[in-house]
């Protein structure tokens, strides 16, 4: 009954959104949960969601997410981030960005971590069946970990990301970020995702994603790799 009631208040949520929006603002939100109750107890929690407003070339795109993780009452996942960008379109394939988030994952060392971003973005392929482009960036990044030491890093910024329509309700998407640090060499970050989102119609889908975080830096008690898998209903405006 607790799921079948939280299920409910997702969707609802998912269609409130999809109701309220116009263009030119488009954006999608999704939401997923597992509770499990039993011989063992368990929940897990995880919403995602961004909001772009496009005016001639220029984007302004809000951004946010969230993911808690109990087991027989023992907290033992919880992340988040929110955070704003902005673009400019210089040329059909080519455009600048700036951006600013904060970010937080006590697991993984860290209580907040606070990212201001500028570069350059190229598109190698624009298409309605296929995107493909690049960024390369400045990243200045200021990290207070779960220890109380605080890090101020000069890093850089490569990312790339691909999508495909498979057919006409199937797509597939993978990105991948390298953040080299030129304050602390040996605190480099790799980050990357690969998902399917299934269509179920012109609003709703299904999203599997994998997520893979490696910091070759870290705590004591931390670990070089953290992996999340999801699937969550999601809902495009």
């Amino acid at each position: 009954m607790k799921l079948f009631s939280l299920s409910a208040s997702v969707f609802a949520l998912l269609c409130s959104f999809s109701a309220v929006a116009a263009e030119p603002f488009t954006g999608e939100a999704e939401a997923g949960a597992v509770v499990v109750s039993g011989n063992s107890d368990s929940q897990s929690y995880a919403a995602k969601g961004k909001a772009v407003y496009t005016h001639e070339k220029n984007v302004y795109t809000a951004f946010g997410r969230y993911l808690k993780t109990d087991s027989n009452g023992v907290e033992s996942a919880r992340n988040w981030e929110a955070g704003a960008r902005y673009e400019r379109e210089l040329t059909d394939y080519l455009g600048v960005f700036a951006g600013q988030k904060a970010e937080s994952d006590v697991f993984n060392g860290y209580v907040q971590r606070d990212s201001t971003d500028l570069g350059l973005k190229y598109s190698l392929i624009k298409s309605d069946e296929m995107n493909w482009f690049f960024e390369v960036g400045y990243r200045y990044q200021k990290t207070l970990s779960t220890a109380g030491t605080v890090a101020n890093d000069n890093m850089g910024r490569v990312y790339t990301e691909f999508n495909k329509a498979l057919d006409k309700t199937l797509s597939f998407k993978y990105w991948a970020e390298y953040l080299p640090n030129f304050t602390e060499p040996d605190a480099y970050l790799f980050n990357t995702e690969a998902s399917l989102n299934v269509m179920l119609n012109s609003i709703f889908s299904l999203k599997l994603a994998y997520l893979l975080q490696y910091q070759n830096e870290v705590p004591a008690s931390g670990k070089y790799t953290t992996t999340t898998t999801t699937m969550n209903l999601v809902a495009k405006f």
